[in-house]
């Protein structure tokens, strides 16, 4: 009886965060010609859409880096406007220039069980002009339950995005069945955290299929 309530828990936040029935999109087009060295820089989260209704990644940036060991993306968010907290991951670069848009993300957590130290998720370039817009989607599929998850950033290389830009943003969202009046506006208001405390954690904007 212990093993099922524990087996039951264990299975609850794949309940919880893979909503949309079946697998993920597929035959998305992503942006053309896609040049990672004009993505690079710092990207502010305008909009965001996360198909399992969480809001826990306001305040967002996303930074492109170089390291020795590659290219990484750091991913920072305020909580409840009190703590600074960040989830950095490798960028795994696609071989075939045709696929230079279909962008994948490393992360690795040490202290994680032996099959979940290593994590790895799509992160990809539906369309951006490199100046002032970016829309960029990932998708999980979880087999365990027919149900996959999604989260799309709408990002500006400004605090804030034009009305232009959004509209241009968000064209490629019929692709993956996100409707554009869902997405939420980020609140710029507490960006600024009460107790700058730097901690690097799990993204919330990747769901793992397994339970953790």
């Amino acid at each position: 009886m212990f093993k099922i309530i524990l087996l039951v828990f264990s299975f609850n936040p794949v309940f919880g965060y893979f909503t949309i029935p079946g697998r993920c999109p597929d035959n998305v087009e992503l942006q053309e010609d896609f040049r990672l060295a004009d993505f690079y820089g710092k990207w502010y989260q305008a909009y965001h859409y996360s198909s399992d209704g969480q809001q826990l990644n306001n305040c967002s940036t996303i930074e492109l880096m170089t390291r020795p060991s590659g290219i990484y993306v750091n991913q920072s968010r305020v909580d409840l406007g009190l703590f600074h907290r960040f989830s950095v991951g490798k960028l795994d670069i696609p071989s075939k220039i045709e696929d230079a848009a279909k962008l994948d993300l490393i992360f690795v957590f040490k202290n994680a069980p032996r099959r979940l130290k290593t994590r790895k998720y799509p992160f990809r370039i539906m369309a951006t002009n490199y100046n002032y817009y970016a829309t960029v989607y990932t998708c999980q599929y979880s087999q365990l339950i027919d149900k996959h998850a999604i989260y799309v950033w709408i990002l500006s290389r400004h605090p804030t995005l034009n009305a232009v830009s959004k509209e241009l943003a968000i064209k490629p969202l019929q692709q993956i069945g996100v409707d554009a009046a869902t997405l939420v506006k980020d609140d710029r208001s507490h960006c600024t955290p009460k107790y700058y405390e730097d901690v690097h954690v799990e993204p919330t904007t990747f769901r793992f299929p397994v339970p953790i």
